[in-house]
């Protein structure tokens, strides 16, 4: 997004740590319809840039994306940048958690990149130190690249402790779930039961 930056200097004294493994984010696991939804809204817009957010669980150094959102409705895309609809994804994040069985929570973001350029801009690490403060555990900045075949490229932003980017491996498909429940969908019982809490996160986000 933005601004290309020419090196990891740029990000501003903030590196990617290439030697060693975070402990507070081992692995990626994305849902396969989150990753269809990545997928679905890139090639809607294609070749201008686009995004969206990334909603699940964390547990044990996993991060578990359950949805990925489109931009929203008021957004701007181009070939070298996006800007995403903050209003409609405040709307979205309660709209979306509500119909599963738990809670989902903001796990950062994900953006297409142009043609082959999987390292971050000066304007993303600006957008990921947002997220990670949001968030309080550090975010996800996951790029896609289509060139031609759609590629994903994960970055961990480690605010809070070292301050540094990583890579962590990404897996995709449901079966990367299994055990942990974060796929149910919450029964009409649940749904009854959260009726007050839902109409409350609602009239928030009119």
């Amino acid at each position: 997004m933005g601004k290309i930056s020419a090196s990891w200097r740029d990000l501003g004294g903030v590196m990617q740590n290439k030697t060693e493994d975070s402990k507070t984010c081992t692995g990626v696991m994305i849902s396969a319809r989150a990753y269809t939804s990545i997928l679905a809204e890139a090639l809607s817009r294609d070749p201008l840039e686009t995004g969206g957010i990334l909603l699940g669980h964390y547990k044990s150094g996993i991060w578990y994306i359950v949805e990925a959102t489109d931009p929203g409705v008021e957004t701007f895309h181009s070939e070298i940048h996006s800007v995403m609809d903050e209003k409609y994804h405040n709307h979205l994040y309660p709209v979306l958690s509500r119909i599963y069985r738990e809670d989902l929570y903001l796990m950062g973001l994900w953006h297409r990149h142009p043609g082959s350029l999987d390292t971050l801009s000066f304007d993303d690490h600006e957008t990921n130190r947002k997220y990670a403060e949001v968030i309080g555990n550090g975010t996800l900045s996951i790029l896609l690249n289509l060139d031609p075949e759609p590629r994903l490229t994960c970055y961990y932003l480690d605010f809070n402790k070292t301050g540094k980017y990583y890579r962590p491996p990404i897996y995709i498909g449901d079966r990367k779930f299994r055990g942990t429940g974060y796929l149910n969908l919450a029964s009409p019982d649940e749904l009854f039961r959260r009726q007050a809490q839902m109409k409350v996160e609602i009239s928030c986000n009119p």
